[in-house]
């Protein structure tokens, strides 16, 4: 299994072995996006369960896990669950990064976020 913080120092190594202009943020969407694609054989899944999904739009919209078992029928340690299981599955280390991860990655998108928080804010 490919770690993404692991690729992540390698892509930042060889950029600047070769004097590539590559930021931190372009090298963070980089690996991320070649971990999601090289894991998909691999035990980890590369897409969202539903309620993972909800976990994460939840989470992204600035919902807290009580907020978003409340409004979905389920408990605080439920959504929990599902964003802990998303962000190992990622290979996020918090949840904003996961949130990234997904919509970097098409996992999630703008359309699901104004759902979630009821439209634009």
């Amino acid at each position: 299994m490919i770690n993404v913080q692991n690729l992540r120092e390698q892509v930042l190594t060889a950029a600047e072995k070769y004097d590539l202009p590559l930021s931190v943020r372009q090298a963070d969407i980089l690996s991320n996006h070649l971990v999601l694609h090289a894991n998909r054989g691999s035990d980890r899944p590369a897409r969202l369960t539903n309620a993972q999904c909800i976990a994460l739009v939840g989470l992204a919209s600035g919902e807290s896990a009580k907020e978003t078992g409340r409004r979905i029928g389920r408990s605080e340690d439920t959504i929990k669950t599902h964003r802990l299981a998303r962000y190992r599955a990622l290979g996020a280390r918090s949840g904003p990064h996961a949130v990234t991860i997904a919509i970097a990655s098409g996992l999630l998108n703008a359309s699901q976020l104004k759902v979630a928080s009821g439209g634009a804010r």
